[in-house]
């Protein structure tokens, strides 16, 4: 998983300008008395992004409650951070050098120094925490926060209409997921994504240019390349997580009350998607 599969889980023709028949990374699905929307989201994003299209903001202005991948409003930053760092933490004894061998630390190490970047300050931590870590900065520089992200955007919005906010998982949930994946796997994300750290900015326009087109076949095709060899990543990053958010989506369908549910894009496209799973279920969503 590169820095690109990152933002999908959470990128190469930019797309033209946009047209009068042009989409967006939204989906309406119909319930008996209800209607619940579906966005793809971009987790981190400039400031510069925004304003938002119009008819993504008509769904939030439809909807009476918002519902997330994690419950936002209900977040301990302070207590985040702590269990992020306690997930990552390698168990004593152990080091970065150790867990990924000394060739691929080598080859880390200098990757990273090319982005002025002391790898032996992450050397108590597992691969997956030192990528992010990692691409984390590189966003930054480029402007890319999650203070801009559409999560953030919408939780704010929610606030102050007081809309109830709801998550489809827990923090130790996703933390989980990361945890669980084997190092060399993890070990493989680390070096993908310093390799692939001059092609960010980019990946990074390119995606985000996809993202307000609704260009649903760039990202299918971007899942496809990012984990076309790691079909047990995407599992576990994508696939799996929408079957056990697809209960819980569906059952909003036999509310009276419209939702708005934002979720990473690239699990709304592609193989196994909530999309796709909805369709297989013999409920239609369509892309507005």
């Amino acid at each position: 998983m590169r820095a690109t599969a990152l933002l999908l889980a959470l990128w190469l023709i930019a797309p033209t300008a946009r047209g009068a028949e042009s989409r967006h990374c939204l989906w309406e699905v119909r319930g008996a008395h209800n209607t619940v929307y579906l966005l793809g989201s971009i987790h981190v994003l400039r400031a510069t992004d925004y304003p938002l299209a119009a008819p993504l903001l008509a769904a939030y202005d439809r909807s009476q409650a918002i519902v997330m991948e994690i419950d936002l409003d209900d977040l301990d930053v302070g207590r985040l951070q702590a269990d992020v760092l306690a997930s990552a933490l390698l168990r004593q004894g152990s080091s970065l050098p150790r867990v990924m061998g000394a060739q691929a630390y080598a080859r880390a190490r200098t990757d990273a120094g090319r982005l002025h970047v002391d790898l032996s300050t992450y050397d108590r931590y597992a691969p997956w925490f030192v990528a992010q870590a990692i691409t984390e900065l590189q966003l930054a520089q480029l402007g890319f926060q999650s203070q801009s992200g559409i999560e953030t955007y919408f939780l704010a919005r929610a606030r102050a209409d007081h809309k109830p906010v709801s998550g489809l998982e827990t923090v130790a949930d996703q933390l989980a997921v990361l945890a669980r994946m084997p190092v060399e796997l993890q070990t493989d994300y680390l070096l993908s994504s310093l390799a692939d750290a001059a092609e960010l900015p980019a990946q990074l326009d390119a995606m985000v240019g996809a993202w307000q087109h609704g260009d649903s076949r760039w990202f299918r095709a971007e899942i496809a390349h990012e984990f076309g060899s790691e079909p047990r990543l995407y599992d576990s990053l994508l696939a799996g997580r929408n079957r056990r958010w697809l209960p819980k989506i569906e059952a909003l369908l036999h509310d009276t009350r419209d939702y708005l549910v934002i979720v990473g894009t690239g699990h709304l496209v592609g193989p196994r998607s909530v999309i796709d799973l909805l369709r297989r279920d013999g409920i239609d969503a369509t892309q507005r």
